[in-house]
């Protein structure tokens, strides 16, 4: 296993994990720390994003307060699938219909949250934005973890998302339990934002 760490001051340890071929002793290392209510940074198909279990009450404070990012501002989640998410989210058959139709493309989709997600994490929205990320390292923490996990940016509110390990402000890598390294993101920009109860894309 490439496990490397506690690295530096802080205490944070470092995984370096093929996004082509994901280790499962690695993945499940990581899976294991979402469901302690740890804080990781992992790769994506757009850019490195901060995450935790969803229903970590005190971890998802801690993405606020690692990223400066006012709680006002809802986070968007990570599902495996779509058929995951559905159980998380109320979809009608136009808005169903637009997310097959973009699967496997960086979309993050503004849709209406049932009630088994958390208000902290939508800030008290009854909407929330849901990934499905296309990226076999994401797909595999989130499956092991048996939990969807928090998707935004790993990045300080207002800076430039990274899009490899290396443009990660070092404040973040310092203070998360744990950094994956897959090299750079595919795609290396932020997902695009599409509202699909108003048709309206917001990024």
């Amino acid at each position: 296993m490439q496990f490397h760490g506690p690295l530096g001051p802080g205490k944070m340890k470092l995984l370096r994990i093929d996004a082509e071929n994901p280790e499962k002793g690695l993945v499940s290392y990581a899976a294991k720390a979402i469901s302690d209510g740890k804080t990781i940074i992992y790769p994506t198909d757009t850019v490195y994003g901060l995450g935790c279990s969803m229903n970590s009450v005190k971890a998802v404070r801690n993405v606020y307060a690692l990223k400066k990012r006012d709680l006002n501002k809802p986070l968007s989640i990570a599902f495996p699938d779509l058929e995951t998410a559905k159980r998380y989210v109320l979809l009608d058959a136009r808005e169903e219909a637009f997310i097959k139709e973009c699967l496997g493309k960086p979309y993050t989709f503004i849709v209406r949250k049932r009630v088994n997600v958390p208000d902290n994490v939508t800030s008290g929205l009854d909407s929330v934005g849901i990934r499905i990320i296309d990226h076999p390292i994401v797909k595999g923490i989130i499956a092991a973890a048996g939990v969807p996990i928090i998707s935004t940016s790993a990045n300080l509110s207002g800076k430039k998302p990274p899009a490899e390990c290396g443009e990660i402000d070092k404040e973040l890598l310092e203070n998360v339990d744990i950094v994956i390294d897959s090299g750079r993101c595919l795609i290396g920009t932020p997902s695009k934002i599409v509202d699909l109860r108003t048709g309206k894309t917001l990024r």
